[in-house]
């Protein structure tokens, strides 16, 4: 029993060391420019596409899993990609100073580099977790310490209002009437002010409350509204089939069809699989869905038909008014076939503010914004977000885009912007 007892306590130091010799091989440092200045939201990638720090706002990285040889890559959209391997003596040693060289760009040089993306919201003891715009502001939940909180921020980052919340909501959503709905894992609360006279808001909190469940139903598929009727949208037959229904507010009757959508090719798929492999098309409601978004402009809808290549215009009726070619997200073939460019993730933005459409591509986690015309269904390169690979939630606003990063060396997540204008 002794000598059992001896082997597990020999072998527990033994671990107990590899680990401590695992969590010890660090390399640190800080990125810097040719004139010495702290760089902030440099990512650093190991295997040239791993991403494993990003520094803070001194400039200041750390890998905590670092071995020697192994090649680090140090990006950043205002400057040129640098390289480091990694020595053995740098290893627990001291901090390395990686210079990074601004980018030179014929015209775009200075806007590009005073225009990078800023932090618009961070908090040394918050991170945040979702957010949300509206006309009136900017809306986010943010986490601090065991506690979270709603804030309402002005667009000039202003708070305005902030009501602590339990930790249970994680999702902020806006549906098509412009409400904004607080989404926990036990159900749903509608956000709403306390006014002692109009446009005088005095406090914040939550009203309606519903299961998610009845949220779901209620709300999630209603696409968009003008001052007449609403749109609602469901898909059929393994997702590769969609109709559009319109529903006049006030009146209780059966939703008329506004538009139905079909990609004739994955149905096709699927009937065959289903009728010639003994039912394995019954596996097939997981697939993805078809994108054919619309969305409510100056009680209009447009429908971006990507399944159909066309934007189909209705009035606020739902009568449609008129059709434009739609075809930036295929491009053609040696053979003269269309096919999906897999570089566009089914992903558009609107900008209330200014009434424009955006679309992004990604390119080995890099995201490329891209305005769209709507006359025309092209797009044109507006930005691209080359230091802040796999940025989440991007919102547009006023010429301002928004986004979440990682910010600092603990990893807590920021609210950060950047106006597009300026790289037109």
């Amino acid at each position: 029993m002794k000598k059992f007892t001896l082997f597990l306590l020999l072998f527990s130091l033994s671990f107990t060391f590899q680990i401590t010799a695992q969590e010890r091989a660090i390399v640190q440092g800080y990125c810097k420019d040719e004139n010495g200045k702290a760089i902030e939201n440099v990512s650093v990638y190991a295997h040239d596409s791993l991403l494993v720090s990003v520094t803070d706002e001194q400039g200041r990285f750390t890998y905590g899993n670092a071995k020697a040889g192994l090649k680090l890559r140090f990006a950043h959209m205002g400057f040129e990609p640098t390289y480091y391997t990694i020595k053995e003596k740098d290893i627990n040693g001291k901090n390395l100073n990686v210079r990074m060289k601004t980018k030179s760009h014929e015209l775009l040089e200075v806007q590009i580099t005073a225009n990078a993306p800023r932090i618009a919201f961070d908090n040394p003891v918050m991170t945040v977790i979702d957010y949300t715009i509206r006309e009136d502001g900017i809306y986010l939940i943010v986490y601090r310490r065991r506690n979270s909180a709603l804030l309402h921020l002005s667009f000039d980052l202003d708070t305005l209002h902030e009501m602590p919340i339990s930790s249970r909501y994680k999702q902020l959503y806006k549906d098509a009437f412009g409400e904004i709905h607080a989404i926990s894992d036990y159900g749903v609360e509608q956000l709403g002010f306390l006014e002692l006279e109009k446009d005088k808001k005095i406090m914040m909190n939550f009203y309606n409350s519903m299961s998610r469940k009845t949220f779901y139903d209620k709300f999630s598929t209603i696409l968009a509204a003008s001052d007449s009727i609403f749109v609602t949208g469901r898909y059929f037959y393994y997702n590769k089939e969609m109709g559009y229904y319109r529903s006049r507010l006030g009146v209780d009757k059966e939703p008329e069809l506004l538009h139905y959508i079909v990609d004739e090719e994955g149905r096709d798929d699927i009937w065959l699989l289903t009728h010639t492999r003994g039912g394995i098309g019954a596996n097939f409601w997981v697939a993805d869905p078809i994108y054919n978004p619309i969305y409510a402009i100056d009680n209009k809808f447009y429908l971006f038909a990507y399944t159909d290549h066309e934007t189909i215009v209705f009035d606020a009726l739902g009568n449609e008014l008129e059709r434009h070619p739609l075809t930036f997200h295929e491009y053609r073939k040696w053979n003269g076939k269309m096919v999906p460019d897999r570089r566009w993730k089914q992903k558009m933005m609107y900008d209330a503010a200014r009434k424009e459409f955006y679309t992004f591509f990604v390119n080995d986690g890099i995201y490329t914004l891209k305005r769209i015309d709507l006359k025309t269904g092209t797009v044109t390169s507006v930005m691209d977000l080359s230091g802040y690979p796999f940025a989440e939630n991007m919102r547009i606003h006023d010429g301002v885009l928004y986004f979440i990063y990682p910010t600092g060396i603990n990893r807590r997540k920021a609210l950060y912007r950047v106006e597009i204008e300026k790289f037109d």
